[in-house]
């Protein structure tokens, strides 16, 4: 078949029945031969039966291979007639019309045109009159003996005539971009499968197709190849229609007529993407625009092209045809990789579309690349904005804390030179740094305390929203001031960003006093009020936190300001008065110094300086920060002598609570009693200056405890410094004597090369060096611990320690072993040990009774036998003569 003129020619077929017993079948076709391929095509797209009360005609469409090989595109008219069966039940007629697909492609023809010609040759003149009863009745128009038919078809009858106006429409409103969404996600979900559109109250057969064309409009005119479409279908019909009108059925996709989109997460992946592009494109290049491509879209160069993809595929890729840069912005929407400099390319572009430039943002912004420049003249449009505040708190997120420095650096830069776009890039910082304090946005507060110093200082009068928030959040601009002083040049990298933040009242107390402080010998400022410290606790940690970090120690250690920072941390200070009344909670006010103390000081600080830091964190009960167990390689010891010297300077200086405190915890400190850490030079230099004249009997008597406790310590050995040390203090402390000696026989007891008699030498000494007898049990169980057999060995050591009184004749021995042995008996220490010296002394005494009575024995037979030897001699004599 073919087109004559600017009709068109098709084959076409009849099928129903007369008023007889005979079944429906074809009754005349052009070409006649064709009966049995026209049968099956008529039976393989039938709608089904319709009910009495439904209205016709019913109109269905869809493509046929043909038997000399072409494809075509058929329109079957089911009508009524006059007739009845012989049941009595009407008979209905389908007209068949078809012409070749490529022609119809060509001529961009949709199913209306084609179905509106149709109609007018099944429908035309005579066709519903009352057919004759004669056998060979004819319809007119269609004769058995005819060739083909003519179709009425204009050159202006293009699909795009067809769609309705609001499909093209450029207003925005919520009407038209709904029409849109609903036939592109009912186009979407026909490339998954069949559709059925529900609802509607258009009756006109015509009319329904023309809506169901518009669905088909939105995809590629090849896959009309591939679908077909009814106005109407029996509800218990088992069709292979892909996009119908009908009622709501299970197990088949239903859409109603243009309610609310259908939603598109349903959508298999390839059609979803086939959806997300066709919206882009719609929305980019205009509905006019898209509907034409779309149109002319017939199919593939090559058919193997179109057979080795699923229609969901075959619509993507020729979607993506519609231009050069739609096939890259295709891309993007799926998230494969594009090359940065193009989507530079296309951000960089003033015609680029807002559509597009979310599009590539958005991939512009999942990619690797950092410098994010080229989003800077889109950063008006707020969801691309959303985008980037988006993308750099997931990077804040991860800790990628460079590659957020990195493109909000770029975005800095490049809004630098066009301001327009800088209240943007303003509030995405603002919003970073309030991102730890967002609900569920899970981000450690250190890295936006690294963001804003990694970048380079803002203009004074710029970024208001980011400096409004740092200026409500005191410890975030102390956090970024801190930052800004690890640079190399602090001085002047804190004074640029205080010059931007301002030193009004509107931010921290602290500000003001600092950036006086740091401008050198013209500060006016400087030394702040008395007790401001104690009145502004927190402005007075961060005061002290920023200038120690900027080099300024010295003059905020001073004797003044640190006098008054002693009142914040003391628990007695007046600072609780000047601030909120005696039941302020000075736990929480002294918080803030606390944590500066624990965390150390930044810059190194002069010896004095030092001294007042540690004695500061004393007070707070904090580790020594500064300087303690740090000057041990000094060689000449001058700073060890001045650090020292001043510690106890400023301690000695201190109202006596805070003195009994802050002497308490730095000599815990100092001598690590109860961590796994020796003490040092510095405590050994500390500890003695403590007890040097002028004396503190307090400090004195804590000491030896502190001293007392490192001695208790298992893991502790003396070196031999140390054990200088020890008898220095000794010498300025008498109550350390009795436990130094306790500590050297304890030292004594882990040495496996001492003998019995030198260990019981050595307990005699510390007795009589006023160790107590309590306090020998521990050393003694010990030792005697060691041996295989400790009932034993400690027997051997009391005898020892007997023997050794009476070597030198001390006869104090026997009560001095009777006192050890009864301290052993009760003493928990040796409550194991006992039973086993108790066995022991028993077995020994035994064995001694034993050879007592042997001797006994002996010397009562000798006895015996020296009486009768002289009773002998005196009868001899008595009787010599």
């Amino acid at each position: 078949m073919s087109s004559t003129g600017t009709g068109l020619t098709a084959g076409w077929a009849v099928w129903g029945k007369r008023p007889s017993r005979q079944g429906y079948h074809v009754i005349s076709a052009c070409p006649a031969e064709w009966h049995s391929a026209y049968n099956e095509a008529i039976q393989h797209w039938s709608p089904g039966t319709p009910a009495p009360t439904d209205t016709l005609p019913w109109i269905t469409i869809g493509p046929r291979l043909m038997p000399d090989g072409q494809l075509a595109l058929g329109v079957y008219v089911l009508h009524g007639t006059d007739s009845t069966d012989v049941h009595n039940r009407p008979i209905n007629r389908i007209t068949h019309v078809w012409v070749p697909y490529e022609e119809a492609a060509v001529r961009g023809l949709g199913w209306t045109s084609l179905a509106r010609a149709a109609l007018g040759v099944a429908l035309g003149a005579g066709a519903l009159v009352p057919e004759q009863r004669h056998p060979k009745a004819e319809q007119p128009g269609l004769t058995a003996s005819g060739g083909a038919v003519e179709l009425a078809i204009g050159d202006d009858e293009h699909l795009v005539h067809e769609v309705d106006e609001v499909f093209t429409s450029t207003d925005g409103s919520t009407l038209s971009t709904n029409v849109l969404r609903w036939h592109a996600a009912v186009a979407a979900r026909l490339l998954d499968g069949p559709v059925v559109v529900t609802g509607g109250t258009e009756e006109d057969a015509l009319e329904r197709l023309r809506l169901l064309d518009n669905i088909a409009a939105m995809l590629p005119y090849a896959l009309r190849a591939e679908v077909s479409a009814a106005t109407a279908t029996s509800s218990g019909a088992n069709h292979r229609i892909q996009l119908s009108w009908g009622r709501p059925a299970v197990d088949v996709e239903c859409v109603p007529w243009q309610a609310v989109p259908p939603a598109v997460d349903v959508l298999s992946p390839a059609a979803r993407e086939y959806h997300d592009l066709l919206i882009h494109a719609w929305e980019s290049r205009g509905g006019p625009t898209v509907l034409n491509h779309l149109a002319d879209a017939i199919g593939f160069d090559a058919r193997d092209d179109a057979a080795r993809l699923t229609p969901a595929r075959q619509a993507y890729e020729l979607l993506s045809a519609l231009d050069d840069r739609l096939a890259v912005e295709a891309r993007a929407l799926r998230g494969q990789p594009v090359a940065p400099e193009v989507l530079d390319g296309f951000l960089r572009d003033p015609q680029t579309h807002r559509s597009t430039a979310k599009v590539m943002s958005r991939a512009k912004l999942s990619g690797p690349s950092t410098d994010i420049s080229s989003l800077s003249t889109h950063l008006d449009d707020p969801q691309i904005a959303a985008l980037v505040r988006q993308r750099l708190a997931e990077d804040l997120r991860a800790g990628d804390l460079s590659s957020v420095q990195e493109r909000v650096g770029s975005l800095l830069g490049a809004t630098a030179r066009d301001g327009s776009q800088r209240d943007v890039v303003d509030r995405a910082v603002a919003h970073l740094v309030t991102l730890p304090d967002a609900s569920g946005e899970g981000v450690d507060i250190t890295s936006v305390l690294q963001l804003l110093p990694s970048l380079q200082p803002f203009a004074p009068d710029t970024m208001p929203f980011t400096r409004g928030t740092l200026a409500s959040r005191p410890e975030l601009a102390h956090g970024l001031l801190r930052g800004a002083a690890r640079g190399a040049q602090p001085v002047a990298t804190v004074v640029a960003w205080l010059d931007w933040l301002g030193t009004g009242p509107e931010g921290g107390a602290e500000l003001p006093l600092l950036r006086d402080l740091l401008l050198g010998p013209s500060a006016s400022l400087w030394p702040p009020p008395q007790r401001w410290a104690a009145k502004n606790p927190e402005a007075a940690a961060r005061l002290l936190d920023l200038a120690v970090a900027c080099g300024r120690g010295e003059p905020v250690l001073g004797q003044e300001f640190f006098g008054d920072l002693c009142e914040v941390l003391s628990p007695l200070g007046t600072g609780r008065v000047l601030r909120r009344g005696a039941a302020s909670s000075w736990e929480a006010e002294s918080a803030p110094l606390r944590d500066v103390l624990a965390n150390g000081p930044y810059a190194v600080l002069t010896p004095q300086s030092q001294a007042r830091w540690d004695l500061l964190c004393a007070l707070a009960d904090e580790p020594l920060t500064a300087a303690a167990g740090h000057h041990g390689d000094d060689p000449s010891h001058a700073l060890l002598d001045t650090y020292s010297t001043s510690l106890c300077r400023e301690l000695k200086g201190l109202r006596q609570r805070d003195r009994a405190v802050a002497g308490e915890n730095l000599l815990r400190e100092l001598l690590c009693v109860a961590k796994d850490r020796r003490p040092g030079a510095t405590a050994r230099a500390v500890t003695e200056r403590l007890v040097q004249a002028p004396t503190d009997p307090a400090l004195c008597r804590l000491t030896g405890e502190a001293v007392a406790a490192l001695l208790e310590r298992r893991d502790w050995r003396a070196d031999e410094e140390d054990a200088r040390w020890l008898t220095r203090l000794a010498t300025s402390l008498p109550s350390l004597k009795n436990v130094t000696h306790l500590y050297a026989l304890r030292d004594a007891v882990g040495n496996s090369e001492l003998t019995t008699d030198e260990l019981a030498g050595r307990l005699r000494t510390a007795r009589r060096a006023g160790v107590g007898t309590p306090d020998l049990c521990e050393p003694v169980t010990a030792w005697a611990k060691r041996h295989r057999s400790p009932g034993t060995a400690l027997l051997n050591l009391l005898e020892a320690f007997l023997r050794a009184h009476r070597d030198r004749e001390d006869p104090t021995g026997p009560a001095e072993r009777l006192a050890l042995e009864r301290e052993l008996s009760r003493g928990r220490v040796s409550e194991l040990l006992w039973p086993l010296y108790y066995t022991a002394v028993t077995n020994d005494l035994r064995d001694q009774e034993t050879e007592a009575v042997k001797a006994i024995r002996k010397e009562t037979l000798r006895r015996d036998t020296i009486q009768q030897r002289l009773q002998h001699l005196n009868d001899m004599h008595v009787n010599r003569y």
